[in-house]
Parts: C-alpha cells; sequence; structure tokens
C-alpha cells in the first residue's frame, strides 16, 4: 500500500508540473529544451547520456503529423535509448501524460505506468507497438 501511495503521488506531481509544461507550449511538437526542462522537472538535473538519439527522434517529428507518433517515438527514445543519466522512465510517463491531456484525453494511470515499465523490460523497440500500449491507457 505505501508503495502504491508513494506511485501514486510521485505520477500526480510529475503529471501536474510537466503538463503546465506541455500546455504552455500551444503545440504539441515538442523540442529538446522542452524535454529536458521536463526531466527537470520530474527532480533530475537533465544532464543528456544520448544527445544524439534525442536529437534524432526530434528531428523525425517534424515529418509526421500525428500526435501519437510523435509522442510514441519520443517514448521510445527516452526509455530505450537512455537519454537523460536519470529519470528516463518518470519523463516519459510525464510527457505522455501531459500530451494526453493536452490532447483532452482522459487516461488510465496505472496502464500507462505499466505501458512505460513494459516498453522498457521488454525493450519494445516497434513505435507502433508503443502507440498500441499508449491507446490502451486511454479511456474512451
Amino acid at each position: 500500500m505505501v508503495v502504491e501511495a508513494k506511485r501514486n503521488l510521485y505520477i500526480k506531481v510529475i503529471h501536474t508540473s510537466v503538463y503546465k509544461m506541455i500546455g504552455s507550449l500551444g503545440s504539441v511538437l515538442i523540442t529538446k529544451k522542452d524535454v529536458i526542462r521536463a526531466n527537470q522537472e520530474i527532480g533530475e538535473e537533465g544532464t543528456l547520456h544520448n544527445e544524439a538519439s534525442l536529437d534524432f527522434a526530434l528531428h523525425s517529428l517534424k515529418q509526421q503529423k500525428s500526435w501519437l507518433l510523435h509522442t510514441s517515438t519520443l517514448t521510445r527514445s527516452i526509455l530505450l535509448d537512455h537519454v537523460f543519466q536519470d529519470g528516463n522512465k518518470r519523463t516519459a510517463y510525464a510527457l505522455i501524460a501531459s500530451v494526453l491531456e493536452y490532447q483532452g484525453l482522459k487516461y488510465d494511470k496505472e496502464r500507462l505506468y505499466l505501458a512505460v515499465l513494459t516498453i522498457t523490460k521488454k525493450n519494445i523497440t516497434n513505435v507502433q507497438k508503443i502507440m498500441r500500449l499508449i491507446k490502451h491507457g486511454i479511456l474512451f
């Protein structure tokens, strides 16, 4: 129970902070500065570990029109390529939750949390599979 309560609080704090950031952008197209700031908002230093992967993911976003594809591509980069020294799972979760909120979608926090863990543990590199996991967390 204590672990679950801590996780719920951590999810709420991260989400609220990053949502304010994403909401202030005026669009869902996220920049490197935004991703670094998201990592800092969750209590980390924003120190990049794999900057090239983040640059590649952000560059590829410019050619994609789907917000879900944007989010999935960025999630893959953050989680599997370990963009930051610390806080990759928390940063990915916060960005996904914030984008869903920005899109006006309700989601199941637990499913979303499990999606992030599943992507990481199973090393899911396929962006389409990541999209399905994120969609699975959306409440219709």
